[in-house]
């Protein structure tokens, strides 16, 4: 398990959110496998069923992530606040 510094950077949190920024995820949640000549083959169907539908699903997955991912910074911001405003406390009462 890797041990490292825990903080409140809003620089830290904007950049691991900005890797997954740049992924569009929009595009492949329309995107569908089409065969030429399906018709009348059942597993060819099923299968382009199957994979249409598992495309979907890590799309939707991928957005899921990302609307997460993008609280990050806010939430990184507010945790910072709390932290300058805990130490200033702290260093009154020296």
């Amino acid at each position: 398990m890797p041990t490292g510094k825990i903080t409140s950077s809003v620089a830290a949190a904007d950049a691991a959110v900005n890797e997954l920024v740049g992924i569009d995820t929009f595009e492949q949640q329309e995107q569908q496998v089409e065969f030429g000549s399906t018709s009348g083959i059942p597993g060819m169907e099923a299968g382009r069923g199957v994979t249409n539908q598992v495309t979907q699903t890590i799309s939707q997955f991928c957005a899921a992530v990302l609307g997460q991912a993008n609280k990050f910074p806010e939430l990184a911001s507010s945790i910072e606040k709390r932290d300058v405003a805990d130490a200033e406390r702290w260093g009154d009462t020296k």
